[in-house]
């Protein structure tokens, strides 16, 4: 069983610059079908999300099936 701790910081701001090509960003939703994915992997991640840059630009890319966000694919 994982214990979650009240927070009261609802938002962190991160500085873009110090985010490189692959770094992995892991996310927790505790809506639709994250709860079972989590339960089901033994994990307390139900998304991944990986950032990469293109020449110099910054891209927060992810794989999805297209059941809870309105587009399938990377």
């Amino acid at each position: 069983m994982y214990d979650m701790e009240v927070r009261t910081i609802t938002e962190v701001e991160i500085d873009p610059n110090l985010i490189q090509s692959g770094d992995f960003l892991a996310l927790m939703r505790m809506d639709g079908s994250g709860p079972m994915i989590m339960y089901g992997a033994g994990s307390a991640v139900s998304h991944n999300t990986v950032a990469l840059r293109f020449d110099g630009e910054l891209y927060i890319c992810e794989s999805q099936g297209g059941s809870f966000w309105p587009i399938s694919g990377i």
